[in-house]
């Protein structure tokens, strides 16, 4: 716990007086987390998941979490991971599409990976549980009930832990969502998943800072497509166009559940083999 508490301070300029304050801090901290039911895993722990220590940010640098504030079933970690996101505002067929995805790949065993907001992450955690499957969001707040973001979201969060799946955090009891840690949040999501799925997203949106933490990694990266003109057209599905066609994402189209497994399991990228038509081509 002293690794977060004193992070930022050189080594050699802490004193005697900053380790007591730490220690305080940090048993202050477990204590709080105690009382909320809250576990706390370190990167030295052997329940801390090894395809996170491998976590990388953006600029394509080393980033994993010191330490890991969980509420829920830790050991799900161990069960591959897609990660399901996208822009806060989808049209009404993403939504759809972040559901289906979600429950297909959740019926097919993989944990589903988000971050509890609106929209995109919303249908990705929902799509999981109707499937009855497991699902897991990385937040950019305290995991106490009284700090989770956003607040829409308290009772799917709820849901979550209630039927075996996992809410993880870099941040203790208390801590609210800011800015910084949602950005800082997204390359979690892409450290902890084997691939990644943008439902919809704009060309700027939030979306871009888990994409780039993805290709960063060298995890395959996929961008579903969409058929109908009004969306294809749309503001917030012009991201999913330029990811294909400039960032080397596969397009995924509603029958292409088995192309992303295919890329999972063999940890390389190769041309997806055209598919027929669907609701969401």
């Amino acid at each position: 716990m002293l690794l977060t508490t004193i992070k930022g301070k050189k080594f050699e300029s802490i004193s005697n007086y900053d380790l007591i304050e730490a220690n305080k801090c940090a048993k202050r901290i477990i204590a709080h987390a105690e009382e909320e039911g809250i576990g706390i895993i370190t990167y030295y722990d052997s329940l801390y998941p090894e395809i996170l220590r491998n976590c990388k940010n953006e600029q394509g640098k080393l980033d994993p979490p010191l330490v890991l504030y969980y509420r829920g079933d830790i050991k799900i970690l161990e069960i591959p991971g897609i990660a399901v996101i996208g822009t806060r505002e989808p049209t009404p067929n993403g939504i759809k599409a972040g559901e289906f995805f979600a429950f297909e790949f959740a019926k097919r065993g993989f944990n589903i990976i988000s971050g509890l907001a609106m929209g995109c992450d919303t249908t990705g955690h929902k799509g999981a549980l109707a499937a009855r499957g497991l699902t897991t969001a990385f937040l950019a707040n305290g995991l106490d009930w009284d700090s989770i973001y956003p607040k829409e979201n308290l009772a799917l969060a709820q849901d979550i832990v209630a039927k075996g799946g996992l809410l993880l955090s870099e941040y203790p009891v208390g801590q609210s969502c800011g800015r910084y840690g949602l950005v800082a949040r997204d390359r979690l999501q892409a450290g902890l998943a084997r691939a990644t799925v943008v439902v919809q997203t704009g060309v700027k949106g939030g979306t871009m800072h888990a994409v780039n933490a993805t290709i960063a990694s060298g995890k395959p990266l996929f961008a579903v497509v969409y058929r109908d003109s009004a969306d294809s057209s749309h503001e917030k599905v012009q991201g999913n166009l330029m990811l294909v066609q400039d960032k080397g994402a596969y397009p995924l189209k509603s029958t292409g559940i088995e192309d992303v497994i295919f890329q999972i399991e063999n940890k390389h990228k190769t041309s997806l083999q055209p598919v027929q038509p669907s609701l969401f081509d």
